[in-house]
């Protein structure tokens, strides 16, 4: 197992010298369907009811937390609430804006001992997500998508998140007109899409937009490559 993470400068009013805080760069997000789907595989239960036990289980913890209370799951994390921002004095007030309640996941063993084992490598020299090759998986043709087949873009640094409305996969004519695609499968290295409906035949751009893994701290960065739709 490798954990990736880059370091960046710190921002503050006070420290005297400079310091730096570490972003840990995920190397995928997985959708809900393909949390299920993987849930289901190795279980054995069906896709539906792992999904039911999420949705009650996350129904459990959004009523704990409104209650104050602290969620186990075992042998993973407890979750509980965290008050943030500072006060003015030992009353108070809460200040909307200023203080605000963080729900936080803290880990339990057996989990935790997993975790102190990870020795994470450095990649400051930060993400710089390319596209190397567009590949056809149903003609297996590079650079030439037909239809809604699904196509593979092999690359560094992808990994759009599909949770995010800003991060995903486009093609874009010669007009700047962009058609999403619908992301099948999302790493650094490797993303699965589709198109929902054909597009007319001729040359394209096609675009990944993504923070690389990195989250919402860093900015959105597009790879591009031209490519046909036929």
């Amino acid at each position: 197992m490798i954990v990736k993470f880059i370091t960046m400068r710190g921002v503050s009013g006070i420290a005297a010298t400079p310091y730096y805080v570490g972003f840990v760069q995920h190397d995928r997000t997985m959708s809900r369907r393909e949390t299920y789907e993987y849930c289901a595989e190795r279980t054995g239960f069906k896709a539906a009811a792992i999904r039911a036990v999420f949705m009650a289980l996350a129904e459990f913890i959004r009523e704990n937390q409104r209650k104050g209370n602290i969620t186990y799951l075992d042998g993973i994390a407890s979750i509980r609430n965290y008050v943030k921002g500072s006060f003015a004095g030992l009353a108070g007030p809460w200040v909307k804006g200023v203080n605000y309640l963080s729900v936080q996941a803290v880990e339990m063993e057996p989990f935790k001992t997993l975790l102190a084992a990870i020795l994470p490598v450095n990649n400051s020299e930060g993400a710089k997500p390319a596209i190397n090759t567009v590949l056809d998986e149903t003609t297996l043709v590079y650079d030439v998508i037909t239809g809604t087949d699904v196509f593979s873009i092999a690359g560094s640094d992808l990994a759009p998140d599909t949770t995010k409305d800003d991060e995903y996969v486009a093609l874009v004519d010669a007009h700047g007109v962009e058609t999403k695609a619908i992301i099948d499968f999302s790493d650094l290295q490797n993303v699965k899409a589709h198109l929902e409906s054909g597009l007319l035949a001729g040359e394209y751009t096609l675009k990944v937009y993504t923070r690389s893994g990195l989250g919402d701290e860093f900015g959105v960065h597009v790879a591009s490559r031209k490519i046909t739709v036929e």
